[in-house]
């Protein structure tokens, strides 16, 4: 389905999920759609490990008490409330060094809040 129309597939997303889709202009657009034609078994493979694999190991890795010891930030957009659950109090148990931030913005949050996520990393990287 992607393969018989990448440029339909992938290109809906940044319509759909940005607050301000003049985020993204044009030439940006043009450079996701090409790099996701170049990149869909990539693509592919990434979901199916995030619905198997991924699950496994997580589970493996919870099981064996393991965390991340260092900082760890998790930028969340505020549309993701609507996710059903708490992505700050999700990745704590990952991450205790946790620096949770919520961006008002889309899914793009680097085209649509780039002085955020700026700032977001230089405070990790402090």
């Amino acid at each position: 389905m992607i393969g018989g129309d990448p440029d339909a597939f992938v290109g809906h997303f940044p319509d759909l999920w940005t607050n301000d889709p003049a985020a993204i202009p044009a030439d940006i657009r043009a450079a996701y759609l090409r790099a996701s034609r170049e990149a869909i078994s990539s693509i592919v493979a990434d979901y199916r490990a995030s619905a198997f694999i991924d699950v496994e190991h997580d589970e493996a890795d919870r099981v064996a008490g393991r965390r991340l010891r260092m900082p760890v930030a998790v930028l969340q957009q505020d549309r993701g409330t609507a996710l059903g659950f708490d992505a700050a109090a999700r990745w704590r148990a990952w991450a205790p060094d946790l620096r949770h931030t919520t961006v008002s913005c889309g899914h793009f949050m680097a085209e649509e809040a780039p002085t955020q996520v700026a700032g977001a990393l230089r405070e990790l990287f402090r």
